[in-house]
């Protein structure tokens, strides 16, 4: 964990009255998000994760529920304007640190489509957090109910960026991607494949046994 904060990023909060004005800028440890053609400079966010006093992260997730933008920026992030619209889910922590009395409270908010994954099998686009083969392999065969083997995942990224199907999404301490296809799609690439001998089904029948995937595997470490 030493020098982890070198790739924290920010998230700034600012809400304007008649009478007064409040400004929040927390740490950024994660942040998926993907950036709007109209209007510019500005993003739809599907994945924050922040840290801070308790009044702040208090403030930030009635924001959230509100639907009001923050600026975000950090490692390879321009300053950026987000939103993670409407049925966004809030889900808040603790994090003690040594040395410090009161603990630090810890927010990680999501966007609807990132925290569904039904709305991925039906809207033809399925964002992920990790662009790493076998995870985005796994992840498009449990979410469209796939038949395949995990020894494919090699294969089918090769698929994915022959026809275009694959582009990173915005990331701090992640790197996420959106993948664009449907089931039907998906299932010609695999036939295609056995019939050319480029992938190979089982010789004898039983189950498949799919790799785990754990969190700290899909982010970012520290450093």
């Amino acid at each position: 964990m030493k020098n982890a904060h070198l790739r924290f990023g920010w998230l700034t909060y600012v809400k304007s009255t008649e009478k007064t004005t409040t400004s929040i800028k927390l740490r950024l440890d994660r942040f998926i998000g993907e950036v709007l053609p109209d209007p510019p400079r500005q993003a739809k966010a599907h994945l924050i994760s922040v840290i801070g006093a308790d009044t702040q992260v208090a403030a930030v997730s009635a924001a959230i529920s509100l639907g009001d933008r923050f600026m975000v920026e950090g490692p390879g992030v321009q300053p950026i304007r987000i939103c993670l619209e409407r049925n966004a889910q809030c889900f808040k922590g603790s994090v003690q640190l040594r040395g410090r009395k009161k603990p630090l409270r810890h927010l990680i908010a999501l966007s609807e489509e990132f925290a569904a994954s039904s709305v991925s099998a039906s809207s033809g686009r399925t964002l992920l957090a990790s662009s790493e083969n076998r995870f985005v392999w796994a992840s498009i065969a449990h979410t469209h109910g796939i038949p395949g083997l995990p020894d494919w995942a090699d294969w089918f990224a090769g698929e994915l960026k022959t026809h275009r199907a694959i582009m990173p999404a915005l990331g701090i301490g992640s790197e996420p991607v959106i993948v664009k296809g449907r089931k039907e799609q998906f299932l010609d690439w695999l036939s295609w494949g056995v019939e050319s001998e480029a992938i190979h089904l089982p010789a004898e029948t039983g189950s498949i046994r799919w790799p785990g995937f754990k969190l700290e595997n899909l982010f970012l470490p520290a450093k």
